[in-house]
């Protein structure tokens, strides 16, 4: 089992790179500002928000079993608020403005980031508990003859 906070780091790091990811994929495809919306943008779009939705979730869920929602939903929260003001930086707002005119897309985004990455640190849990070890002998409720010794 991994702490919480390993799990906590890997979630965060998941979610950041996700979304430095989509930011890199909306620069190449807009790079000059405008122009048509390319088809394999449109598919990307939806592949790494739904990613960005539930994968660190998901990995809390599956390293972390112990309140794994509760930390899912934190983790989500916090990236939420970390996906806008990075993105935020990366598009040129300035740090005065920031309140006034991001406010909203913050609150928002905090809160369902915090529900999406909940139920797939949920989903993460759930599998984890029904996945098969690779090495029987590490189970919990193997005997303890088939336990290797320390």
């Amino acid at each position: 089992m991994s702490t919480r906070a390993t799990a906590i780091t890997v979630g965060l790091a998941l979610y950041v790179a996700l979304v430095l990811v989509f930011y890199g994929l909306h620069r190449l495809a807009f790079g000059g500002g405008g122009g048509p919306y390319p088809l394999w943008y449109s598919v990307g779009e939806l592949v790494f928000n739904a990613a960005k939705a539930v994968v660190p979730g998901l990995a809390i869920g599956w390293l972390y079993r112990t309140r794994a929602l509760r930390i899912g939903a934190a983790v989500g929260a916090v990236g939420g608020v970390i996906e806008v003001v990075l993105l935020g930086a990366l598009t040129g707002i300035p740090f005065a403005e920031f309140p006034s005119r991001m406010a909203v897309a913050t609150i928002f985004t905090a809160v369902t980031s915090a529900f999406t990455n909940a139920v797939g640190a949920a989903a993460g849990e759930f599998l984890r508990k029904d996945a098969k070890p690779s090495n029987p002998t590490l189970e919990s409720d193997a005997p303890q003859a088939a336990r290797p010794s320390p």
